[in-house]
Formats: structure tokens, C-alpha cells, sequence
């Protein structure tokens, strides 16, 4: 059984029907289109699975307001019927009677009044601007120039979030040098960060920042004062995995800890 609980989608199977089912619609996938291709892309599912999948396409179609009136009488069939509920009986009569609750109410939504049909929208996710090769300046207090390159742009596989991965480089200056300076520029040793008391090595990558935003009103790098001085060709290494150890932080964590690292102590 793929199922953790009695909740209709507590099920892998549930879930993955509906995501699947509201992520044609996000395409902008017809409701009729987007029905037939869920049913088409389950077919020949077992006697255990088969009747989650209708229970779960109609439970999917019912809550964005597009239940079609066969999946309904396929899911209501599949209630009336018990098939459901013999995989509940084998795993003991407490299950079975939590799951017998759970679908008459989804009967009662399926056979009841429907809600007005909904439209869907992507939540927002953040896409960075920012590309490989770019060169970013921030000031810090004492009015030296932190510079960062950025090495990478990661996409998070979960979310699909893509943030850059930005390096410090070694300078102290309070301008942006030349580009032929900047080109050669290499990698600051550090960071300001907390490092091991027993003198063993950093447990983190100095001077590499994932910076990201969590919504959408949140600051970006252009509203915490950092702008793009320049570009550098890429480095030896730049395609590498540079997650690990990186410190992941918010755009104004990180000019506190650009701060830290060129002024030397806490911002005020």
C-alpha cells in the first residue's frame, strides 16, 4: 500500500494524479484535453490502484471546479462499490472505517453542488537575472568595494528556483578597478565566518554566497545596493558542484556578511 494514512491523498499514487492533472492546466491544457490525458497516462492500473486513481481525478477536478460528469459516476461507483475499501479490510477494521469516512465526503462533494470553476496560477518562484561571468559591487560602511562574481546559476530541483552562486574576490579598493585588473582578480581567502574551535577545516566554502528570496516583495540584489561593475571570463572549476558548504542566505544576510568580512566586525 502507497498510502501513509486514510486521507484520499495520503497516497503517492493520489498526489501524483494531481499534480499531474493541475499541472496541465497550468499549461493551459482544454479541461477536456486535460482529463484525457490524466485518464490515458493511468491506464492499465491494478484492481488496488485503479480505483484511487478515479477517486483522485475527481477529487482534483472537484476542487478547481471542472468535475466531469464520467470521472464523477466512475468515482462514485468506485464508492458505492467497496473496491476501495478492500485493501483498507486487510490492514484491520480501524483503517477501513477511517477510510469509509474519508469517502463519504467525498461523496458528498461529488454528488453535491460544485464550486465555481477556479483558475489556476503558478506560484511565483524566483529566476534570477543575474548570469555567469557578471561582476557585482556592493559598499561597505568604511567605503570599500566587496566585489562578487557570479560563478553559476543553480535551479533547485524541488522548486525550480534558480539563484546564483556568487564568489568574493580579493579586493580592498574604494573604486572598481580596470577590467583588465578585475579579469585577474582571484578568490577571496575568506569571509568573516565561524570557523571550527579545535583548528580543524571550515565546515563551509569561505567567500561563496547563494543568495535567494523567499518571496516575492522580498529584497533583491538591487534593492540592498549591489550593482554589476563588470564581467570575467570563466574559471577553471566554475562547472563543478559549488552547493556544498555554500552558505545559503537572504540578499541582506548577505551584505552582513560582506560587512563582516571587509569592514572586520558587525554592522551597526
Amino acid at each position: 500500500m502507497s498510502a501513509s494514512g486514510p486521507l484520499l491523498f495520503d497516497d503517492d499514487l493520489a498526489c501524483d494524479v494531481r499534480d499531474r492533472y493541475r499541472e496541465l492546466l497550468l499549461e493551459k491544457v482544454p479541461d477536456d484535453e486535460a482529463a484525457r490525458q490524466s485518464i490515458e497516462g493511468w491506464a492499465g492500473l491494478g484492481p488496488d490502484e485503479e480505483p484511487v486513481f478515479w477517486l483522485a481525478l475527481a477529487a482534483a477536478q472537484f476542487q478547481v471546479g471542472r468535475l466531469d460528469d464520467d470521472v464523477r459516476d466512475r468515482a462514485l461507483e468506485v464508492i458505492d462499490s467497496g473496491r476501495d475499501l478492500v485493501r483498507w479490510h486487510e490492514a484491520g477494521p480501524e483503517f477501513a472505517a477511517d477510510r469509509a469516512a474519508v469517502l463519504a465526503k467525498l461523496r458528498d462533494q461529488l454528488a453535491g453542488p460544485q464550486p465555481k470553476r477556479k483558475t489556476l496560477r503558478r506560484p511565483w518562484r524566483e529566476v534570477t537575472d543575474l548570469e555567469p561571468g557578471m561582476v557585482l559591487a556592493w559598499t561597505a560602511s568604511n567605503g570599500t568595494v566587496a566585489l562578487l562574481r557570479v560563478v553559476q546559476r543553480q535551479e533547485d530541483p524541488f522548486d525550480h528556483q534558480i539563484h546564483p552562486i556568487l564568489e568574493r574576490l580579493a579586493w580592498t579598493g574604494s573604486d572598481v578597478p580596470p577590467d583588465d585588473v578585475l579579469a585577474g582578480l582571484p578568490a577571496a581567502a575568506d569571509d568573516g565566518a565561524w570557523r571550527p574551535a579545535d583548528g580543524g577545516g571550515p565546515h563551509y566554502r569561505p567567500g561563496v554566497y547563494i543568495p535567494f528570496r523567499l518571496k516575492k516583495r522580498d529584497p533583491d540584489w538591487r534593492d540592498v545596493g549591489v550593482t554589476v561593475c563588470g564581467h570575467v571570463p570563466a574559471r577553471p572549476g566554475d562547472d563543478g558542484d559549488w552547493s556544498l558548504g555554500t552558505s545559503h542566505l537572504m540578499w541582506e544576510g548577505l551584505t552582513y556578511k560582506l560587512e563582516l568580512a571587509v569592514v572586520g566586525r558587525r554592522p551597526e
